[in-house]
């Protein structure tokens, strides 16, 4: 790794389809994984918890994914520590969580207690009105990205008819033959978000590529129709021949298009650029050995592409704007949200949480030496 900054990424995402989560990710799909789902309502020290945790093992665990919030990157929605086989996440909604093997690879650790509700009865009608108010502004913003999903969809319709699929596959055969060394086995592959759509606007995760590559590809792209494809032709290069991927979803298509791809072990990046990925904190770092850029325009008949200009420019500008109203309506809520956890937070009773953390990182110590056989000192 170039740094030692935390590895970022984030398991959901507002989307056109209401929020989505890869909270699946959460155990590596290992059966001998462990994880701690905290229950309690907002302002309850769930995400301060999980940072402290975080701190007690941060030079224990290097390979430490810290999972913000979606919503709110300054809090945290989960941390997985690899090396430890454990996990612990905000099992609330919007992603919600409940022990499939209870005790046995989940525990729960039930924050509610830990609060009066005699001093949140005063509350009652703002809660409810916070309440409505909140998914009333989020269905509409959830309808502002299904609307800005359409106008791109279109866009991106008419650059794949502009492609030439046979140049961009023996592109992307060639560059994995050189750049993919072949190992045993197929590789693994992990699902994640880099980018979120909230209350800040866009934003992207950029110091996890600096802390995990030395080596970026940056894919100048308009309309995301190439870069998909190629970067869905490289990710099966990279896992036939061995090497473990992390796949990076756009939280517009969370579930069909790739918008950028990282091979950990090759410290080797591959990310979309254009106005709705703002790289631009990357590009000449000095922590880079190598840093590439590949044209979509190279794989697009570009008087085609012409041909279409105000109607690629005209869905390019009202995406834009139905992004941005969402961005609003969900800084709104930032705002109403951040009003109900000042009102939990003078209900809760937090002495306990040292004596809950002490009971974490013993059970995450004592699981590893049961694992491993051996001690931990």
């Amino acid at each position: 790794m170039s740094e030692t900054a935390p590895i970022r990424f984030f398991l959901g995402s507002n989307s056109p389809q209401g929020f989505v989560s890869r909270f699946d990710q959460l155990d590596y799909g290992d059966p001998q994984w462990h994880t701690f789902y905290i229950k309690g309502g907002p302002g309850c020290g769930k995400s301060s918890f999980m940072k402290r945790l975080a701190t007690v093992f941060e030079n224990r665990c290097p390979l430490m994914e810290q999972i913000p919030c979606s919503s709110d990157p300054d809090s945290l929605d989960a941390v997985i520590f690899p090396e430890w086989k454990v996990s612990i996440a905000d099992a609330t909604a919007p992603h919600a969580l409940e022990p499939k093997y209870p005790g046995l690879s989940e525990s729960i650790l039930s924050f509610g207690d830990f609060l009066d509700p005699l001093k949140i009865k005063p509350y009652g009608e703002t809660i409810r009105l916070i309440s409505q108010t909140t998914s009333k502004n989020y269905s509409q913003a959830i309808d502002c990205l299904a609307a800005a999903k359409s106008f791109l969809n279109d866009s991106h319709r008419i650059a794949l008819n502009s492609l030439n699929p046979q140049k961009l596959n023996a592109y992307a055969k060639h560059f994995s033959y050189k750049n993919f060394p072949k190992k045993s086995g197929r590789g693994k592959e992990k699902v994640r978000f880099l980018s979120a759509i909230n209350a800040e606007g866009i934003v992207s995760l950029a110091s996890t590529v600096r802390s995990l590559c030395q080596d970026i590809c940056f894919i100048s792209d308009d309309w995301g129709a190439a870069s998909s494809l190629f970067l869905s032709a490289l990710r099966s290069h990279a896992l036939e021949n061995g090497q473990d991927v992390i796949t990076c979803y756009c939280p517009l298509s969370p579930h069909t298009k790739i918008d950028h791809l990282i091979l950990p072990e090759l410290g080797l990046a591959f990310l979309t650029e254009n106005r709705f990925h703002d790289l631009s904190g990357l590009i000449n770092q000095p922590t880079l050995i190598s840093q590439r850029h590949i044209h979509a325009k190279r794989f697009l008949d570009l008087d085609s592409l012409r041909r279409h200009k105000k109607r690629l420019s005209f869905n390019q500008k009202a995406a834009a704007q139905m992004i941005a109203q969402a961005v609003y309506l969900l800084s709104e809520n930032k705002e109403l949200h951040d009003q109900l956890e000042q009102i939990y937070l003078s209900a809760m009773d937090f002495s306990m949480m040292d004596d809950v953390l002490e009971s974490v990182v013993a059970q995450m110590i004592d699981f590893k030496i049961a694992r491993e056989g051996s001690s931990l000192l």
